[in-house]
């Protein structure tokens, strides 16, 4: 089951990152960017890879999604899956931003290259880039991505919309072509093996329904 006193810690050090807390706002970058590396990561797929570094993409996330931490609200007193929902609606949003302007070079026939609004360190306040730099660089030895890649394909992609995505049981049902049961059972079964490879982590967060 998730752990509340996590989600209590998350929410307390949200509130201070939002007071201006630097410490807090480290805390919440550093524990929240590894999964949207790994996000961001699946998500590109090798195409869009080969002109886009995930790490730009996580980068732009927070610089989108830091100013509008105080917008947030706990929901039936939890924040992680509120903010989990935002950080990954806004990465999603940038990528989709990313994909239609591929597509629109490639029609024009024009040479794909890295794609020049992607946020870069500098664009972030210098401690938050530092956060953001030193959690990718420790997620790029291994960690979250390396748990994932040793799931299924689709255990890995139920754990991805479902947990941190945070779609719903039907949605992610409807999406991958199987009942809600069999969803409910690969999430169930993957979130134990994650917890189990990375105690600790924000796994322990995400709620097991």
């Amino acid at each position: 089951m998730h752990d509340p006193e996590g989600d209590a810690l998350t929410s307390l050090h949200v509130r201070r990152a939002v007071g201006g807390a630097a410490e807090s706002l480290g805390w919440v970058v550093e524990r929240l960017s590894p999964l949207l590396l790994a996000l961001a990561t699946y998500r590109l797929g090798p195409s869009l890879r080969s002109t886009v570094d995930p790490q730009d993409l996580v980068n732009e996330t927070w610089l989108v999604a830091l100013p509008r931490l105080g917008d947030l609200q706990p929901q039936q007193g939890r924040i992680t899956p509120v903010l989990l929902k935002f950080l990954t609606s806004t990465l999603l949003f940038q990528l989709s931003n990313l994909v239609r302007k591929q597509v629109r070079r490639q029609r024009l026939g024009a040479v794909a290259t890295p794609d020049s609004g992607a946020a870069t360190p500098s664009e972030l306040p210098a401690e938050t880039c530092g956060v953001v730099t030193r959690a990718v660089q420790q997620e790029l030895r291994g960690q979250v991505l390396a748990c994932l890649d040793e799931l299924s394909p689709q255990d890995r992609e139920v754990i991805l919309l479902r947990g941190v995505e945070q779609q719903d049981n039907q949605t992610v049902a409807t999406l991958l072509g199987i009942e809600p049961p069999a969803v409910s059972m690969r999430y169930t079964r993957a979130l134990r093996r994650l917890r189990e490879r990375l105690p600790a982590s924000i796994f322990e967060e995400l709620a097991d329904e």
